[in-house]
């Protein structure tokens, strides 16, 4: 897997480093894969790296890859949407709700 990047812009605004790169390998990697080894090509901790897409061109062996570098955990923490909770985890509370207030 070889990883070449293509653009790296500052933005000091948000506290990051937006990172364009193109990578070469012969099957898509996984987030983390792409995230281990541009860390280990920026010298910065794989915590603080977001994978925003993997995206292949078809017929060749490459993908496009873009990615955020914060400077630090709190910026990571104050600029990057947390996940949503999983529908499926809500769902079965709301039935065990209206069952307690049926038997009422």
């Amino acid at each position: 897997m070889e990883l070449v990047i293509e653009k790296k812009e500052k933005n000091p605004f948000l506290e990051r480093e937006e990172v364009k790169a193109i990578l070469k390998s012969s099957i898509t990697p996984s987030n983390a894969q792409v995230k281990e080894v541009l860390a280990s090509k920026l010298n910065k901790p794989a915590e603080l790296i977001v994978i925003k897409g993997i995206y292949p061109k078809f017929g060749k062996q490459e993908s496009e890859v873009r990615a955020f570098v914060y400077n630090s955990e709190e910026a990571l923490k104050k600029f990057e949407p947390k996940p949503k909770a999983k529908k499926e985890k809500a769902k079965p509370k709301e039935k065990s709700e209206e069952k307690s207030e049926e038997e009422k």
